[in-house]
């Protein structure tokens, strides 16, 4: 394009430009989970938008545009820098080449007009074409890679958001959001040996039936999802928590010896006995089977055990431990 043609389109292609960064601004606050000041990004725009036609219109000044909207890039980028920069130690893999890229871009915006400030000041004093220009054209082919390489790096940070999300729903109880049976074998078999005993402990809610035959399935829903919040507030770092179907939850954990692990179990007892669910205030109990883990890797056999005492402790009367421990 010519320079006439250039200033003719120029405050159109400016919107689209400066509209992408505000877009990949609000991306990336998205993605760091902050909020975006879309007002300040706004007059950002409004303001680089009348200069750049004031500039294209009233008095052509292409040296001037061309700043003008790399400052203005540049500024409605920075808008998130400050967050990034603070959560970039804390992010891996994909997701710090994404903020690395990001910053580059961001900065290279700056590069751009400072380029432009120092070598093409004379675009419009000898009516050369910038399109024909070195500088100008060593700026755009160092733009088009970086893009390039974050539109590379965006991709596979997608790819690899969607599979970590389908693998957490492969784990996952849909409704609890506890891990389910496959993702307790999977997440078990990877446990550390520490100089602390392992302790399992099943747990059934008494009466589960009476709940959905009286007031339905959601409100029995809502009292599984409940239950499943009160155990995540008293999780530990080590422990697994999950919902093996039903009305039954299993939790592995450690503890110091088997008295510890008892009292653990008790205060599971005393929470849950203490907590009303639903708007209906209903009160739960939940009978307990409690064994200890002498190979962490001989889940299933623990299983089985934890899942015999709670039977005992459901034919004794419920609402009550049942163990094997040597206390």
């Amino acid at each position: 394009m010519s320079n006439p043609q250039l200033t003719l389109a120029a405050p159109f292609t400016a919107i689209l430009y400066l509209l992408g960064s505000w877009l990949g601004a609000y991306a990336i606050s998205l993605k760091l989970n902050t909020v975006f000041q879309h007002k300040l990004a706004f007059w950002i725009i409004f303001f680089a938008v009348l200069a750049l036609t004031y500039y294209s219109y009233v008095e052509p000044q292409i040296w001037f545009r061309l700043i003008i909207l790399n400052l203005a890039l540049g500024s409605v980028g920075l808008l998130v820098i400050p967050t990034l920069l603070r959560q970039l130690p804390q992010t891996r893999s994909f997701d710090r080449w994404v903020s690395i890229f990001y910053f580059l871009n961001v900065l290279y915006s700056f590069v751009r007009a400072t380029i432009n400030f120092l070598f093409l000041e004379n675009i419009d004093h000898d009516h050369f074409t910038l399109t024909s220009s070195t500088w100008w054209l060593l700026g755009m082919s160092v733009n088009i890679i970086l893009n390039i390489l974050f539109a590379i790096v965006l991709s596979g940070c997608v790819i690899k958001d969607v599979i970590q999300h389908l693998n957490n729903e492969r784990l996952h109880d849909p409704l609890t959001h506890l891990l389910n049976r496959r993702g307790f074998f999977e997440k078990s078999a990877t446990l550390p040996v520490t100089s602390q005993s392992y302790f399992l402990v099943s747990l059934d809610l008494d009466h589960f039936k009476t709940i959905n035959d009286t007031w339905g399935h959601y409100i029995g829903d809502q009292i599984l999802y409940g239950v499943s919040q009160m155990m995540l507030q008293d999780k530990q770092p080590n422990d697994l928590i999950a919902r093996f179907g039903g009305e039954e939850f299993i939790c592995l954990f450690l503890a110091e010896d088997a008295a510890a692990a008892l009292v653990r179990i008790e205060h599971y007892k005393m929470l849950l006995e203490q907590t009303s669910f639903t708007h209906y205030q209903i009160k739960m109990t939940a009978s307990y089977g409690l064994t200890h883990i002498h190979n962490v890797h001989d889940i299933e056999y623990a299983l089985q055990r934890a899942d015999d005492l709670l039977y005992q402790a459901k034919t004794n009367g419920r609402n009550q431990i049942s163990f094997d421990l040597m206390l």
